[in-house]
């Protein structure tokens, strides 16, 4: 059979990076979105972590230059940051602040805004794809019989409630957490599709700040960011706090302060800066009150890492769902842009290789899918465990004391700290870890040593050093 015409549902970074790798495939993409889709970099209702920090890792910003080429020039361009985060991150790790080191990775920093934005803008460009805004999906259309198949789906306007239906040889759901696909499935008579969650409570207030003008920042800061991590000795409630300041374009940054536990975050600038002076640092603090609030408090909590397996599960022809329609994760962690990105490019491989319209292309794709997602689902629920207090080794994905102690006191090692920044950068699995010779090697000598004891309060200095050690 023929594959002329894909339906993508969600018009965000996910469905974006999907449309673009199916335009090379196919002769129509349909793009639904529910949200009317803003000219230029505003927030919109359908995306509302927008209003938090993003971090694009190393992977992410590979495969979405990979797919849209000068990608990082055009956030440059229009106000994009590059920052070493070694060197120019000030990190106050549990037991102190870490040392500056230079290590050859520049990370571009930007607003979800200004990246979903730049993508849009692209995507918007190509003939193969179509827009089809204030339009939600609202089930499956499906052909039963000996082939059982989704042949396209029923959709309403919003500004008129008019239903429409439009008819696809594939359709992909990228409409994220909030995808309907599991209800529509099992309205069709399929069995449901089982669903683990991980719930760490986790959760986050951000503010948007405008940063002074250069010439009147403290002569001490050195630092593009901040990162301050909770104490590895909490005495305080303060000490479990994690703070984050990244730069975004326009000369100003996002100041975010997060929990796990279902612990209390602020809602309103009052008790944000409250809680702020109650940090392990000033630094904080002290970059706030010499800046200019530009947004209320954006507070966020049902952050919890979700995975539906597909992978499982045996379905219809002619539908797939793809990333955090399929796996989100705690976005504290920064892996979902990537996500989206990777298995768009599954997708795209899968269909150059295999007719989508065949029986077996959605078990394939996901199955594929989740070779992949099983790396960040690793990393994010062990890393959730870790701030509860409650991972151990058997838990993998650098989980449990061991491991740990390897993060601290191994990232001043090049080997270990390289090897680590390509797993947390979604390079190269965990696992390969312990094939890696040189790097175990490295290990071994950091695990020989005496542990170094977490610094007291009273002794932790305030600032980090400037003092860049290579």
């Amino acid at each position: 059979m023929k594959a002329n015409d894909v339906v993508v549902i969600g018009g965000g970074i996910g469905g974006m990076c999907a449309a673009r790798v199916l335009s090379d495939h196919f002769e129509r993409v349909t793009l639904i979105e529910r949200d009317e889709l803003p000219e230029g970099a505003a927030h919109r209702k359908g995306v509302p972590q927008s209003r938090h920090p993003h971090g694009l890792l190393d992977r992410g910003r590979r495969e979405l230059s990979a797919l849209f080429p000068g990608l990082d020039d055009s956030l440059r361009q229009r106000g994009g940051l590059d920052m070493d985060a070694g060197l120019e991150l000030a990190t106050l790790n549990p037991e102190g602040w870490a040392t500056r080191r230079r290590t050859g990775h520049q990370m571009l920093f930007a607003s979800r805004l200004l990246i979903e934005s730049v993508i849009r803008d692209r995507v918007k460009k190509n003939p193969r794809v179509k827009f089809i805004e204030g339009t939600e999906v609202t089930a499956l259309l499906f052909s039963s019989g000996d082939d059982p198949r989704v042949t396209g789906v029923e959709a309403r306007t919003l500004s008129d409630g008019s239903v429409t239906r439009l008819e696809a040889d594939l359709v992909v759901d990228c409409s994220g957490r909030s995808s309907r696909a599991s209800e529509w499935l099992t309205s069709l008579g399929y069995p449901e599709v089982e669903l683990e969650v991980v719930d760490a409570q986790a959760g986050y207030s951000t503010c948007w700040y405008q940063a002074p003008p250069t010439d009147q920042r403290p002569a001490n800061w050195w630092w593009k960011g901040i990162f301050l991590s909770p104490s590895a000795k909490p005495t305080r409630e303060e000490d479990y706090y994690v703070a984050l300041i990244l730069p975004i374009e326009g000369d100003r940054f996002l100041l975010t302060l997060a929990s796990w536990g279902g612990r209390a975050l602020p809602a309103d600038h009052e008790s944000f800066a409250a809680l702020c002076g109650r940090l392990r640092s000033p630094i904080v603090a002290e970059a706030l009150a010499i800046s200019k609030p530009i947004s209320p408090i954006f507070h966020r909590k049902g952050m919890q890492n979700m995975w539906k397996h597909f992978e499982k599960w045996r379905g219809p022809a002619g539908f797939v769902a793809m990333a955090d329609a399929v796996c989100a994760f705690n976005p504290v962690y920064a892996q979902e842009m990537t996500s989206a990105s990777v298995c768009s490019q599954v997708l795209g491989k899968l269909v150059a290789e295999m007719d989508p319209t065949d029986g077996n292309f959605p078990g394939e794709f996901f199955k594929r899918q989740a070779e992949f997602v099983r790396q960040p689902w690793g990393l994010s629920v062990a890393r959730d465990r870790q701030a509860l207090g409650q991972a151990d080794a058997s838990d993998g994905a650098m989980a449990g004391e061991a491991w740990e102690r390897v993060l601290r006191e191994g990232a001043g090692v090049p080997v270990i700290a390289e090897a680590l920044f390509n797993v947390i950068n979604l390079n190269r699995p965990p696992e390969s870890l312990m094939a890696d010779s040189e790097f175990l090697a490295a290990v071994n000598e950091v695990m020989q040593r005496p542990p170094k004891p977490p610094i007291e309060a009273a002794d932790l200095p305030p600032y980090p050093p400037a003092t860049i050690a290579n």
